[in-house]
């Protein structure tokens, strides 16, 4: 991974995100790249998001002077200059969602460290929808964080799968942080009444699945819940693990559903990382 892109706007939980992407930046020796999309009207932005000088407001122009100080706050906050990280500033012009996938696209970006806020009610609905669009949708993995996580944390990996057998992008990616931060990786399976299976066949399922993509330093698990997304915070919970890794889903229909509606719950509600990567 060589390029790792944190798009901002200069909330806590984009600085949270920062913080938590140094060891990751710095563990793959990458470039961080820090992107803050300022709104504007379509007929300011060109394409490609970047602005045309010759439509620009005052109002504007003041609004990216202003996006420009902020960002070298950010770098001085976090003291990234001195840490040796190199960095790149960005912004760009329009829709936050479309210029983000945009840029991702274009910029040939490898992995991507997003704040989010514990959303609940109506910004449950709002976030969620904003979220899970743009976790369906790009190609990179994304790694979800509320709060600052230090490395350490990344020892332990909550690896929730469905035993489907198109989940080799997540698992190589799981596999490289494994490498990087020494982890454990807890491979589990949530029981729910609406996908029951007896303990015993889930966990010869779960061996079976941890065999065939070739797993080590790892524990196999069935946890019972009455919902899916909740039995795998529960679970991280109990094992006090800094990471959960899951796939999501970019078809729609029952399938988005039931795949994308348990990443957008966990990602919308979990105060621990959360580690996404598009289904093969």
């Amino acid at each position: 991974m060589d390029r790792i892109l944190v798009p901002t706007d200069f909330s806590r939980e984009a600085e949270n995100a920062i913080q938590t992407a140094i060891p990751i930046v710095k563990a793959f020796n990458a470039t961080l790249v820090i992107l803050h999309i300022l709104e504007v009207s379509s007929n300011v932005a060109g394409k490609d998001g970047r602005i045309d000088s010759s439509k620009a407001s005052d109002k504007v122009r003041e609004d990216l002077e202003f996006a420009r100080e902020s960002i070298g706050r950010s770098r001085k906050l976090h003291d990234l200059d001195n840490q040796g990280i190199k960095v790149e500033e960005k912004i760009r012009l329009g829709s936050v969602n479309r210029q983000i996938e945009s840029f991702i696209a274009s910029e040939h970006i490898d992995f991507v460290v997003m704040g989010t806020k514990s959303a609940w009610g109506l910004n449950d609905i709002l976030l969620g929808t904003t979220t899970d669009k743009l976790l369906r949708r790009v190609d990179c993995p994304v790694l979800s964080v509320n709060k600052v996580m230090p490395p350490e944390s990344f020892r332990k990996i909550i690896f929730h799968t469905t035993t489907l057998k198109k989940e080799t992008g997540l698992i190589k990616v799981i596999k490289t942080f494994q490498r990087l931060f020494e982890s454990k990786i807890y491979l589990v399976r949530i029981n729910t009444p609406l996908n029951f299976l007896p303990d015993k066949e889930s966990i010869r399922i779960l061996d079976e699945y941890a065999r065939l993509h070739e797993l080590s330093n790892f524990e196999t698990y069935v946890y019972s819940h009455t919902l899916e997304e909740d039995g795998i915070r529960d679970f991280a919970e109990m094992k006090d693990a800094g990471l959960i890794a899951v796939s999501t889903s970019a078809h729609t229909g029952l399938r988005k559903v039931i795949q994308g509606s348990v990443t957008k719950e966990l990602v919308s509600h979990s105060t621990r990382p959360v580690l996404t990567v598009k289904i093969d």
